[in-house]
């Protein structure tokens, strides 16, 4: 992966903050948004540009506000993330489009199935989190994932202190982040980190090279996560398809389950012995949804 593909182009809205967003894929492919984890950045989905070129896809990674190069926005709400995918469409003069949300990417990609449904060709959420407004959300997490979520029902004040302790040592310590992150993995993650080092390489960059506003944007997603979200699952009028480890430890499967029961068009897409990376692996299949050409694979 050549570094230029991570390049940012920074595109400044009409509040004054900047979006920044990377490009991969396919460029005359069909235009899907794809949204990062809590924490990430644009570069989280470089690995999507090798499948995504294959497929005819042209994929539009930006960085959520404070993520990367995006202007932190103290006031964000999860409904006004639509607003900035649409006026980043107008600045790239696309009409329609698909998107997928990976992990904590995938509450934005629900938004976006609720206010954008008119222009989407389809909807793909990946690993991604549910509402954290109730202990039984936690049930199955990893401990890290828990006492964050925790501490996000009282203020996001309380996360970021942590967020930022944990992305000092990553950054000071990144090869023993890595290891220490994988060890609490299940075995389908620790194998594709050990088989894939395109993956790891993301990890690393993403460990190494955080935007000074990340540890307070990602304390603010988990607040997000357990606010009210500002929309129904239930009023969403379009296809959703959900993909969904059984063994992920970072987002358990009950968040795609309890998504798939609340979102009226919903098919579920729940993968065996998988865990919270099982993005790499069915990239592919998860593009061709998002752009509205999903595969028949169940």
């Amino acid at each position: 992966m050549s570094p230029a593909r991570h390049a940012a182009t920074i595109v400044e809205l009409e509040d004054g903050r900047d979006l920044a967003f990377a490009e991969y894929g396919d460029p005359d492919g069909t235009p899907v948004f794809g949204f990062h984890g809590t924490p990430g950045s644009r570069a989280q989905l470089a690995t999507a540009d090798a499948p995504a070129r294959a497929a005819g896809i042209r994929v539009i990674s930006p960085d959520r506000p404070g993520y990367g190069a995006s202007t932190f926005s103290p006031q964000r709400a999860l409904v006004d993330w639509p607003q900035d995918v649409a006026a980043l469409a107008g600045y790239l003069g696309i009409d329609e489009f698909g998107v997928f949300g990976v992990s904590g990417g995938g509450p934005h990609a629900a938004v976006c199935a609720h206010a954008l449904s008119e222009r989407l060709l389809g909807t793909a959420i990946v690993s991604g989190i549910g509402p954290i407004d109730s202990d039984d959300a936690l049930e199955g997490m990893m401990g890290m994932n828990r006492l964050l979520s925790r501490l996000a029902r009282s203020s996001s004040a309380l996360v970021w202190g942590p967020m930022a302790l944990l992305g000092w040592v990553q950054r000071t310590f990144p090869d023993r982040g890595l290891k220490l992150m994988s060890r609490q993995l299940p075995e389908a993650d620790r194998r594709i980190l050990e088989e894939r080092p395109d993956v790891v390489e993301t990890f690393m960059r993403e460990l190494t090279r955080p935007s000074r506003t990340s540890a307070r944007a990602a304390a603010q997603d988990f607040s997000i996560f357990a606010d009210p979200w500002g929309f129904r699952l239930e009023d969403i009028r379009m296809p959703v398809h959900l993909w969904q480890g059984s063994a992920d430890r970072n987002v358990p499967a009950a968040h795609a389950r309890l998504q798939a029961d609340r979102i009226p068009d919903a098919k579920l897409h729940e993968c065996a012995g998988e865990g919270h990376l099982l993005v790499v692996e069915h990239t592919r299949e998860i593009l061709l949804a998002a752009a509205g050409r999903p595969e028949d694979t169940d």
